[in-house]
């Protein structure tokens, strides 16, 4: 596998931490929301952001 510079790491690492955080958010608005059509879109892109993570989390991980 191709080297990862110190730039793309660090790229990599503001994605992670925005991901993490967009989950954050999403997950405390859908605990407020009463509209269960929005309900459910936000709990989908609650889990669109969980799964972009988790996928560089293991890119990252794989990384050798």
């Amino acid at each position: 596998m191709p080297n990862i510079t110190t730039k793309s790491l660090s790229k990599l690492g503001e994605l992670l931490d925005s991901e993490n955080l967009s989950y954050k958010k999403c997950c405390n608005y859908v605990s407020d929301i009463c509209d269960e059509h929005l309900k459910a879109n936000v709990g989908r892109y609650a889990n669109n952001c969980k799964h972009r993570f988790e996928t560089i989390l293991n890119y990252l991980e794989n990384q050798d």
